[in-house]
């Protein structure tokens, strides 16, 4: 990995677009070169959905790319300078000797497509109740029917998870929350209802009969289970996520912007 390579991924706005060109210009004058395709370092300029996005783009190469962001609105949950703090981040940047932080990515195996995320991955299906069991390490934990399920990880317990009434796990918890999508509960048909916390080694397999016109999400990526029988969701043995970490920022104060 070289260091002083870099790209930067921004939001399509003018703010963080004016914010983006002036990083860039200065990235350039400090002898940094850019590299879009294996870059060392990703700069992010937006939002936490511009985050993701940065990610899934360069998931090729995910371990050997450290990301950083600058947020031009509200502090998100995976960047540390606003954009009133450009000068400072270039500041820390150029020092070299911001700490990294490392996370784990999730996998999804289904048929012959493997997908990841760093939030969530999500089975859904919108037209039709939706059957499956649910294994845990190859044992039986229950048979859910609804409209699906979410997976998420610690990062990923403060999006969608929250929404649907999920646990915000703390930082630095090595774990997985399975959260039921609309379950369907009487007397003949129930499920635990509730959110499941699990270690992040738990190998998550959903098997049905048919997933006809369900779709798995994986952050914001959407794909099709026509055809398949059985998605398998794990902590990838081979991908991790590297955040340069700059200003010292609580957990708690980022959570205390969500509500």
């Amino acid at each position: 990995m070289n260091e002083r390579s870099f790209t930067v991924t921004v939001r399509p706005d003018g703010a963080s677009e004016t914010v983006a060109a002036s990083v860039r210009e200065a990235l350039l004058r400090s002898g940094y070169m850019e590299d879009e395709d294996r870059p060392g370092t990703v700069v992010v300029v937006g939002g936490d959905g511009t985050f993701i996005y940065a990610v899934h783009r360069y998931m090729h190469c995910l371990n050997d790319v450290r990301f950083i962001g600058i947020h031009t609105g509200t502090l998100g949950f995976y960047t540390d300078y606003l954009d009133s703090e450009a000068d400072e981040f270039l500041t820390d940047l150029l020092k070299g000797d911001l700490p990294v932080e490392t996370y784990p990515v999730m996998e999804a195996e289904a048929g012959t497509e493997k997908v990841y995320a760093i939030n969530e991955i999500r089975i859904e299906n919108p037209y039709r109740t939706q059957n499956f069991s649910v294994l845990l390490n190859d044992i039986p934990l229950e048979f859910f029917r609804g409209t699906g399920v979410n997976v998420c990880t610690q990062l990923g317990s403060t999006a969608y998870n929250r929404s649907l009434g999920g646990a915000i796990l703390e930082k630095g918890l090595p774990l997985f929350e399975m959260t039921e999508i609309a379950g369907l509960h009487h007397i003949h048909s129930r499920s635990l209802n509730v959110p499941f916390v699990m270690s992040d080694d738990t190998v998550i397999r959903l098997q049905s009969d048919s997933y006809d016109r369900a779709i798995l999400g994986a952050d914001a990526d959407v794909f099709d289970l026509k055809d398949v029988k059985e998605v398998v969701i794990r902590k990838s043995p081979e991908k991790k996520l590297h955040i340069l970490r700059g200003r010292k920022i609580s957990y708690f104060d980022r959570l205390a912007r969500l509500t």
